[in-house]
């Protein structure tokens, strides 16, 4: 079977010779997740993601008829 690849800024590199590391961020309205990839201790892939909860107020948006 095939080992796993990453692409990194580095190229695709194995799964199994990057650290990785996960941080969950727990707010009131909205979660954020970030994940990093290192290479001897040098970041070489890293993305975030936020989960928003709630809504904005629309009505302080729309114009008046």
């Amino acid at each position: 079977m095939d080992e796993p690849l990453i692409y990194t800024s580095k190229g695709n590199l194995p799964e199994k010779e990057l650290e990785y590391s996960k941080e969950w961020v727990f707010e009131n309205d909205s979660i954020k997740f970030s994940e990093t990839y290192k290479l001897n201790g040098e970041v070489v892939k890293q993305s975030a993601h936020v989960f928003v909860l709630r809504g904005h107020d629309l009505a302080s948006l729309q114009g008046a008829f």
